[in-house]
């Protein structure tokens, strides 16, 4: 017989599991980058109120992505919470509603434009989920707008209008090739006889991850005006170190995709890709010269990684 303290934490790993925990330590930064980037105040409750929103409308995904894919996860992931039997469809359903409903809320209290854009995610969510998942290109580009449409989340929370740095561009190119990059990936990572398709994937978060380095550095020394006649700041040789980081990660990933190709290798292959976006989140605060907003989004990378050791991420 279960004890009860150990069947509430039985439960509560199982939430964890569901909602993919060190999934959430990628979401905020994206937001925040674009909240600060036109001139978001950080003490104002907006700035709260926009992180919860772009968290919500993730779990939202995760949950409903879950409870959709029900019937394929009983065959291919039998140990998934809800084919398990470790959380019910309904209690699912409700947690998708709660979540959605919060992540609309939060919007809605940083005005009517960040609560449409908020909105919009949620449709793209529900459209990937039930209909492009599985549909090549369509499904990676769909994921990909949903990141932008949690950046667009931080712009508008800011009600401010005013760029304050040149970054920003490159940031928003990189952001959209490299999610529908490992999405390529993880579109088939349980199917066998597709390791041309993962490849193709990693190639294409390895030369996004070149292109980072060398345009972030780039254009944080040339234009911003953060250093002066190309003077190295220490904001931008964090930011270069991150970037380097990262750009040596999925390096290293892809070579040893090519060498031992493996279908198991797939899942934590995508994990940490995902969990690069902390990185690369943090050393686009830093190239736009936000140090501490930089520091504070790379600790985020720490809880992300030793969490991963333990709930499923991908």
């Amino acid at each position: 017989m279960e004890l009860p303290g150990n069947k509430i934490l039985n439960t509560a790993k199982a939430w964890l599991s569901l909602i993919r925990f060190p999934n959430l330590f990628t979401v905020p930064g994206d937001a925040i980058f674009a909240y600060l980037v036109v001139n978001g105040r950080p003490e104002s409750p907006n700035f709260i109120y926009m992180i919860l929103s772009v968290v919500s409308c993730y779990i939202f995904g995760l949950v409903t992505n879950d409870i959709v894919d029900y019937g394929t996860d009983m065959k291919e992931r039998p140990g998934r919470p809800l084919p398990a039997g470790l959380i019910s469809i309904g209690a699912a359903k409700f947690a998708a509603f709660v979540f959605g409903g919060a992540g609309l809320l939060s919007a809605f209290l940083c005005g009517p434009r960040t609560f449409s854009v908020a909105l919009a995610l949620i449709l793209v969510i529900i459209g990937y989920n039930c209909i492009f998942k599985h549909v090549r290109l369509l499904g990676p580009s769909a994921l990909a707008m949903c990141r932008l449409l949690g950046f667009a989340i931080g712009l508008f929370a800011a009600h401010s209008n005013v760029l304050s740095s040149y970054v920003f561009y490159p940031a928003v190119f990189f952001l959209l090739i490299y999610v529908f990059g490992f999405s390529v990936s993880a579109q088939v990572e349980t199917e066998e006889g597709s390791k041309r398709t993962v490849l193709a994937g990693g190639w294409i978060i390895l030369c996004c991850s070149i292109l980072w380095l060398a345009s972030g550095w780039y254009i944080s020394m040339k234009v911003d005006g953060i250093s002066v006649m190309g003077e190295m700041t220490p904001s931008i040789c964090f930011a270069a170190c991150l970037a380097a980081i990262m750009l040596l990660s999925t390096l290293k990933n892809v070579l040893k995709m090519h060498l031992s190709y493996r279908t198991s290798a797939v899942p934590p292959f995508i994990g940490e890709s995902i969990r690069n976006l902390i990185i690369f989140q943090a050393s686009a605060c830093a190239f736009a010269g936000f140090l501490n907003a930089a520091c504070i989004v790379a600790i985020l990378f720490i809880p992300a990684w030793i969490l991963s050791k333990i709930y499923y991420q991908s």
